[in-house]
């Protein structure tokens, strides 16, 4: 299992929320692997930031330190393994822990929820500019528009088809 399999789990699991890859936490070489951020704000615009372990050397190199940023600026943390890579009384207090078992992710260890920070301006100028995947609720909603503009031009097609006139139907254009 590789670094991109669990990643593309993890974009699939995100549904409409916003996130992104390899997100530069501040000016320096700090990344987060995935972040996502709800756009729901009675929600509190919940953010997650997960890294990424397909080794165990990679794993037990790992500190709090290192991931201070991507906590920072995050709801929950949350490491995300094939499974049975770490062991349960291996996470620290301040994260959780998500496995991926073929194509299904599992919570292992649930993150402890805390209060993040304000992002500061390099942290949004990097969510904006963000050197890696960048999905945004408008995509999400582009798609929606294509796929329901297709839907009327097969409808209109099959109407007329059938000799009906699609406007007697609702459908215009």
């Amino acid at each position: 299992m590789t670094a991109d399999d669990i990643l593309a789990a993890l974009i699939k699991r995100a549904g409409d929320d916003i996130f992104a890859t390899e997100l530069s936490m501040s000016g320096r070489d700090r990344r987060c692997d995935f972040w996502t951020i709800s756009a729901n704000g009675s929600a509190g615009f919940h953010a997650i930031a997960y890294e990424i372990k397909v080794s165990r050397q990679d794993f037990m190199r790992d500190h709090a330190v290192k991931q201070r940023e991507a906590r920072l600026y995050s709801d929950r943390f949350f490491y995300v393994t094939p499974a049975a890579l770490v062991r349960k009384d291996e996470v620290p207090d301040w994260a959780g822990l998500i496995e991926l078992d073929g194509d299904k992710l599992r919570t292992i260890v649930p993150a402890p929820i805390r209060d993040k920070d304000a992002p500061s301006w390099q942290f949004v100028v990097s969510l904006i500019r963000n050197s890696g995947q960048l999905h945004r609720d408008q995509d999400t909603l582009k798609k929606r528009m294509l796929n329901a503009e297709r839907q009327v031009r097969d409808a209109t097609k099959l109407l007329r088809e059938a000799g009906l006139e699609p406007w007697k139907f609702g459908i215009f254009g």
